[in-house]
């Protein structure tokens, strides 16, 4: 009789130390599954504004080789988004051209060659103006660059 009253308690201990083993484990996968979303925002957000970038590009090629007219100015400019999909989000483009490159595979002998490059910041959470942001304020930002020759 006298050792089973020596073992009292020590279920006790094995059914504490496996309750704390499990909380440990359970917070770890609490852990890994918020920093798993947390990516995922990140990459859809970055998304986004690689596809604000991309459509500042298409804007400006379209602007600089109209059908049928003759080719626009290279301006650098801004553009704000409106659209659901790009709300909030604003591009950058600048626009660089260089004049009489000597091509022979052009039946004028030369070229004009135009670098246009887009940084789009599309923004999470919004700051205003003034305000000191707050801690979880982030955006995400893409840049893209297109070099584009004229033909004739």
């Amino acid at each position: 009789m006298q050792s089973i009253k020596k073992q009292a308690g020590s279920m006790l201990m094995s059914a504490l130390f496996i309750a704390i083993l499990m909380l440990a484990l359970g917070l770890a996968l609490v852990n890994i599954l918020s920093s798993s979303a947390h990516n995922n925002a990140v990459e859809y957000y970055g998304a986004r504004a690689f596809l604000a970038a991309q459509s500042g590009i298409e804007q400006k090629l379209v602007q600089l080789f109209p059908v049928g007219a003759t080719i626009g100015g290279c301006l650098d400019e801004t553009i704000s988004f409106d659209t659901p999909n790009l709300l909030n989000c604003t591009v950058a483009l600048t626009c660089t051209s260089t004049g009489a490159i000597t091509d022979s595979s052009v039946p004028s002998g030369s070229v004009n060659v135009f670098r246009i490059s887009s940084s789009a910041t599309c923004p999470i959470n919004s700051c205003p103006v003034g305000d000191t942001c707050r801690k979880d304020f982030w955006q995400t930002q893409r840049s893209i660059s297109v070099e584009a020759k004229t033909l004739n």
